[in-house]
């Protein structure tokens, strides 16, 4: 195999006329400005290779006479002049793979290089084949290159050492399959290569059945080897699944998560690995709790009073998603009517804003963001964006990658405590026995404006996310580089509930349905293309005006026959969905 160097990644159409291609898929941006048809991309790792081999033995059957009497005259001089023994090496390694038997004594001279030489020859196969397929090691590299930003790593104790070897003990071996699992089911989306597919399943499966024995020792079930491969088949559902019964293997593994969490005690948060793994399972567990209106395990919560966070940045996420927990427990007490008096959820809800409030004022003066606007013109940008541009040309730059995902779940808590607020203020207002105070009434009127202020915050955050803001433009931010699948990751729920305010023919809605495109296709996570299809049906917060009252957007001939918000609905309500979509064709 022959290295090639690095070849041209554009399409067929952008070669052939020379110009800069985006890369964008499924079609690239010139492509589509020219109405042309784009031919898709190469596979570049075949591209750089090439198979010489029968080039090679040409070579080798033609030169073997002269090789093998140069070789006598070389055994009778001793060492040959530097300049000779570099030419014969070149000829000798450059055969070396097909004219060589294992019995052949090769001589390049007397000093340690080339014995070195000789010995790889003679331990070097008869002949090479080029490699198709994804290997492990490849896979794995894949997968620490695309996920490498600091403090996001699942497993920093051991990361340098375990991963590449061979064998080990159970959690080990599933954390290798896991993560070979989710590199080839990311690249088998991306580059759209069966094979890949296959071998993600494979893994996938192997994985499974390493974890399982992983729980079965009791020593082995607490490390956090088999919670990181717990975690990580848990980021491989959400690469696959665009369908319901993906989502529920996703809601599956969190769940299995969260036992293993209270399986491991206290004795977890000893070293720092174990409290960074411990962290970002806690953010995925209540999130998913978040979505599924269900309560959060009270042993999460109460591990958030220890002090075992030091980082101040850490500290302040600490408290976020706190809070975040008990905005979760709210919204399961509603919709499971244990605290049905308007009254009660009102005061909860308030507090809870409250809460996220005090946590904004908190904030060090490093933690803000800037906002800039970008020029019309400015297309490098755009294709730096993946060929997304800034909702209303307006975007943010943030000191580094953890801040906007901070950030962004400080704005969809403060969403949907709001959209209680407004819904339980309503309904407290048609009762006889109580009346609002004017104060609040105009608080009231106000949460529509906040809403709508943060949802297209959450938007302004997405080039940051998505890495257009590179060094020209911010030189001194650490951002994470385009072919990180960090930020599209990041962007998944925060982009959803930014969507999910607005009606299915509003700008924005639009705007967060082709980014949620993009990042399906582009990034090769399903997750954001089964967003995308919720988004393509569902009326928006505000569609009843029974519910919200003054606050509403009336949707004509809608508002009186189907009550639907994301505090009805859970996230992936697709029972809900399909039911408004056949309302929604009934009424056509």
């Amino acid at each position: 195999m022959v290295y090639d160097g690095k070849p041209s990644k554009g399409c067929g159409n952008c070669r052939s006329r020379k110009i800069r291609c985006d890369q964008a898929r499924p079609a690239c941006w010139e492509c589509t400005r020219t109405n042309r048809e784009c031919s898709g991309y190469r596979d570049e790792l075949s591209l750089m290779f090439r198979d010489q081999s029968e080039s090679v033995r040409r070579k080798a059957r033609s030169s073997q006479s002269s090789s093998a009497s140069t070789t006598g005259s070389l055994r009778r001089q001793g060492p040959a002049r530097p300049g000779r023994t570099a030419f014969h090496r070149q000829n000798v390694v450059s055969s070396s793979m097909t004219s060589f038997s294992e019995g052949t004594e090769v001589y390049f001279g007397s000093d340690h290089e080339n014995q070195f030489l000789t010995r790889q020859l003679r331990q070097s196969p008869r002949e090479t084949h080029p490699n198709t397929g994804l290997s492990r090691q490849e896979a794995i590299c894949f997968f620490l290159q695309s996920h490498a930003i600091p403090g996001t790593s699942l497993m920093t104790d051991s990361l340098t050492t375990f991963l590449m070897q061979s064998g080990g003990s159970s959690g080990q071996r599933a954390i290798q399959s896991s993560i070979v699992a989710v590199a080839s089911a990311m690249l088998s989306r991306v580059q759209n290569v069966t094979s890949l597919r296959q071998t993600a399943r494979q893994e996938y499966g192997s994985a499974l059945k390493m974890v399982n024995e992983a729980l079965a020792n009791t020593d082995e079930a607490k490390t956090n080897q088999t919670l990181g491969a717990v975690v990580l088949l848990s980021l491989y559902e959400i690469v696959i699944s665009r369908a319901p019964q993906g989502i529920e293997s996703w809601t599956n593994h969190i769940s299995g998560a969260a036992a293993l969490l209270e399986y491991r005690g206290l004795g977890q948060l000893l070293t720092e690995a174990g409290v960074r793994l411990f962290l970002h399972l806690r953010y995925q567990i209540i999130i998913s709790c978040l979505q599924r209106d269900v309560r959060v395990p009270g042993s999460l919560l109460e591990t958030a009073k220890l002090d075992m966070i030091p980082q101040v940045k850490d500290a302040l996420g600490n408290k976020l998603i706190t809070i975040i927990g008990n905005l979760a427990n709210l919204r399961a007490d509603i919709h499971t009517t244990a605290n049905s008096n308007p009254q009660e959820v009102l005061t909860a809800a308030c507090a809870i804003e409250a809460d996220l409030i005090a946590w904004l004022v908190t904030l060090p003066p490093d933690f803000t963001y800037s906002s800039h606007t970008l020029m019309p013109l400015d297309r490098a940008f755009e294709r730096r964006c993946h060929g997304i541009r800034p909702l209303n040309n307006e975007y943010h730059l943030y000191p580094d990658i953890w801040a906007p995902s901070c950030w962004n779940h400080y704005r969809c808590a403060r969403i949907l405590v709001s959209e209680i607020i407004l819904s339980h203020a309503h309904k407290l207002s048609n009762g006889s026995a109580t009346s609002l105070s004017e104060d609040f009434r105009l608080h009231c009127k106000s949460l529509r404006s906040t809403i709508r202020r943060l949802g297209a915050d959450i938007c302004r955050s997405v080039p940051f996310h998505l890495g257009a803001c590179n060094s020209e433009v911010l030189p001194e931010t650490p951002i994470l580089p385009p072919e990180s699948y960090l930020g599209g990751l990041m962007l998944l729920w925060p982009l959803f509930i930014a969507g999910i305010i607005e009606g299915p023919k509003h700008p924005q809605r639009r705007w967060v349905i082709q980014c949620l495109k993009t990042i399906g296709h582009s990034w090769g996570l399903d997750q954001a293309l089964a967003e995308m299809d919720l988004l393509t049906v569902d009326p928006g917060m505000f569609c009843s005006a029974e519910r919200y009252g003054e606050a509403a957007d009336v949707m004509s001939g809608l508002s009186g026959v189907l009550q639907f918000s994301i505090f009805h609905v859970p996230y992936y309500g697709l029972s809900a969905l399909k039911e408004y979509q056949a309302i929604r064709a009934s009424s056509a």
